[in-house]
Formats: structure tokens, sequence, C-alpha cells
């Protein structure tokens, strides 16, 4: 969609910062939980059952910045991970990072699983490194831990105390329309093929080109390539040439069968990476310690330098700004706007 002045009622008097990333925070909490419930994490009784296919990584990858304001959720999700990790891609997840604080992250969370899993594919292989900045706690607003620290943290630069396992997560009902990927990886393994298969089945279009598929997909574009070519080999997938265009299809009501599905309640496509990632880099962007000492005209125009940073994801996603030409201090009610589009998004 595009964001008109119109969408979102926003006062004439600019939001605060704190009132955008306490709302911006809460409702990305309540998400992460309902969409992890859904999934086996033990916590909060979920809501109206997901129609949309999640995509297990972008959320994970979401989670582990969301979860640095609810401790509960964040340890919930990795024990999750402990039980589950047969189903996560280490490769798409990597993927996925696109900071040094994503990466941080990532490897300490994966070190910490396998510590308690040893066998896991999802060991890091990362070393502790050295950080020019101090460490600093892993969960906001709370002071330094004193006692035993989280080694697995400590490595990346992040202190928190130590922890175990709740044991308390389940496995994913691999029938529920939320966890599709999850169950096309049981059939297909963890990589590309599943990823593309997804698209292709839950994208609501006849027919898809690969440039989409690559940006759903999560893999690099060799990767998808070798998959499409892999499916047609498989006579599972068809491809078309429309102009310069490249396109693929597959018939959904076979899989809908092979899947035991009502071809008309097939799980929905929603573009979780380019909607959970930028809305995971501007909470943490909202989370800067100076960024309330700002003056109005620098804290907005450190938004709009944020927002094109992320313009080409959003406009994937539809939600392309329409005020870019807002001037000076008056472009933080556009960048309000777009924020609260994507937190409607979710």
């Amino acid at each position: 969609m595009i964001i008109s002045p119109g969408s979102y009622a926003v006062s004439e008097l600019k939001m605060p910062v704190a009132t955008l990333r306490d709302e911006a925070t809460q409702r990305a909490r309540d998400f992460a939980w309902d969409q992890w419930s859904q999934m086996g994490v033990s916590g909060a009784p979920p809501g109206t059952p997901e129609r949309r296919a999640a995509d297990p990584e972008a959320l994970l990858l979401f989670t582990l910045e969301v979860g640095r304001h609810d401790p509960r959720l964040f340890d919930e999700v990795l024990d999750w991970l402990v039980l589950n990790e047969h189903l996560i891609s280490v490769q798409r997840l990597r993927n996925l990072c696109v900071d040094a604080v994503d990466r941080s992250l990532v490897d300490a969370a994966l070190t910490w699983v396998a510590r308690w899993r040893p066998r896991a594919r999802l060991s890091s292989r990362s070393t502790a490194i050295d950080r020019d900045e101090a460490p600093r706690p892993l969960f906001v607003g709370l002071s330094v831990p004193v006692g035993r620290l989280e080694p697995a943290f400590e490595a990346q630069g992040w202190l928190r105390p130590e922890f175990q396992p709740s044991k308390k997560s389940q496995r994913p009902d691999l029938h529920a329309p939320i966890n599709l990927a999850l169950r096309l990886r049981r059939l297909l393994g963890i990589g590309a093929r599943a990823e593309v298969v997804r698209a292709l089945l839950t994208i609501d279009a006849p027919r898809i080109s690969a440039g989409v598929l690559h940006a759903s997909a999560g893999f690099t574009r060799q990767n998808v390539r070798e998959s499409l070519q892999q499916l047609q080999d498989a006579v599972v997938v068809t491809a078309s040439r429309v102009g310069g265009d490249e396109l693929y299809a597959l018939r959904p009501f076979d899989w809908a069968r092979l899947l035991d599905l009502d071809e008309g309640k097939i799980p929905q496509h929603h573009e979780w990476i380019q909607i959970l990632g930028p809305l995971r880099l501007i909470l943490r962007w909202l989370n800067h310690d100076d960024l309330e000492a700002l003056s109005e005209y620098m804290r907005a125009s450190e938004a709009r330098v944020l927002l094109n940073q992320l313009e080409s994801d959003l406009g994937f996603a539809g939600l392309a700004a329409d005020g870019q030409s807002a001037k000076g201090a008056e472009f933080w009610n556009e960048f309000v706007r777009t924020v609260e589009a994507l937190l409607g998004d979710l």
C-alpha cells in the first residue's frame, strides 16, 4: 500500500520519541508472542489462528531484537530453538543479518543452543571477538547483571545472567497454517527448494518472477536458480518467458492434495523479510540512548536517512512512504506514519 497523509491520524504536535518507541515496542512484543505461541513456544495463549505462513528466520531475527525488551520472550524462544533446531536454516538466518548487531545476537544465540544441544546443526562457528566498545547489558532498561554471566553472550559483547532452557516448549503443529514453512522443510529439506515452493504456493499470483522468489527465499540468486532448475527437472514447477522475464508456477491443487489442504485454504504469503527487517532496525534506532537529546531537526534528519536505507524493502512490501518531500523537522510525522504502517501490517 501507499501511505498517504490521511492514512493515519498524526497530531499536529509531533509524536514524542518515547511515545512512539513504547507503542512500537509493545506492539512488536505482542506480535512476537502471538506468532511463537502458535509455533510451540510456552507463553501467552495464542489469539486468532494465523492464516499467514510464518517466515521462521525473519521472525527469529526480529525476536532477538524485540526480546531485548522482554527477557521471558527472549529466553522462551531460545528454549524452543533447543528443541526445534532441526527446523531452522543457519545459512538463511545469517543471510538475513544486515549489520554487526544482528550477527552478534545470532552468534550468541547459536553458541548458547550448541551448549545445550551439543549435536545441534546450529552451533556457531564464531569465536569471541574484540570490540572497541565496552560490553553492554543485553536487556534494555536493566542494569549490568551481577553474578555468573552467560559466556555465549559475553563473548559477543552482551551481558546477561547465565541461564538454562526452561524445557517448556513444544514441537510445532505442522498442520497449522502458520507453520507451513516448517512443514515444507520436513518434506523438502532445509534449503532454498522449500522456500521457493513456499513462495510459489502461497503468493496469490498465477506466475512469479525469479526476482520475487529470490526476495522471499532468503537465499542467494544462485541458490534460487539451482532450486528452480531442480524443481523443473522433477516436473513440479513450470517456467515460461514473458518479454525478458522468466516466470515460474506450480499446480496448487496438486500441492494442496499432497499436504491434505483445502485448495481455498492454502496459507497466505506475507512479505515478512521486508516488513520485520525494517521494523527491527527502526526499533533498534528508536532505542538509541541519545535520540531524545537531538534537536527536532536532527532527529527528523536521521529518521530520513534511516528510511532511505530501508526504501527498497519498504517499496517491495508496498509500504513506500508518500511524504519524502516533507521539509526539515516536519519529516518526523512522515516517519511516524511509516512506523504505524509497518506495525499495522503485522
